[in-house]
């Protein structure tokens, strides 16, 4: 210890310094060191509880996620029954309306068709007749009046009869 005197180091002074330095420790550990140890496991617990709740959060929104796309493909092949349905019933209609066209087509042929025999019949009465008329005017005329006229109209109505065959 001598040697350390003649130095001039005291061995009291070393003590001291010991005794400052564990008391210096003690006081910022209890002021300062645990403090900041509790502020840091506050903050590490906290990050942990963020990142599991962000974690949570993500599972819930790939859920939701695979939920929407079930409803969309869902909803997609609803509309797809829908849309082929709405075909098939456009095209039964076409169907029935052509059917029923057709059938009033049929139907206006047919009757003009009786219209236009019922005038072509009348035509050819009033043809008839015109022409009786007119070939007993003209027979008559020619014979003049040699022949009885009740043979004469006789004689033209069975050729008429005739002829018309």
């Amino acid at each position: 210890m001598e040697g350390l005197s003649k130095l001039g180091i005291e061995p009291l002074s070393i003590l001291i310094y010991f005794i400052n330095t564990g008391l210096l420790l003690v006081v910022l550990t209890y002021v300062l060191y645990k403090p900041v140890m509790k502020f840091i496991d506050e903050r590490r617990k906290q990050i942990s509880d963020s990142v599991d709740e962000a974690r949570l959060l993500k599972e819930e929104l790939d859920k939701k996620a695979a939920e929407v796309a079930a409803t969309q493909a869902h909803f997609e092949t609803e509309l797809k029954k829908e849309r082929e349905n709405l075909r098939k019933f456009a095209e039964e209609k076409r169907s029935e309306l052509e059917t029923e066209m057709t059938e009033v087509r049929t139907k206006m042929l047919q009757k003009a068709q009786e219209e236009i025999d019922a005038r072509k019949g009348e035509l050819m009465k009033e043809v008839e007749k015109t022409l009786l008329e007119l070939m007993k005017k003209i027979v008559l005329e020619v014979v003049q009046h040699k022949v009885p006229e009740d043979v004469i109209q006789a004689s033209i109505h069975d050729a008429w009869k005739s002829h018309k065959k």
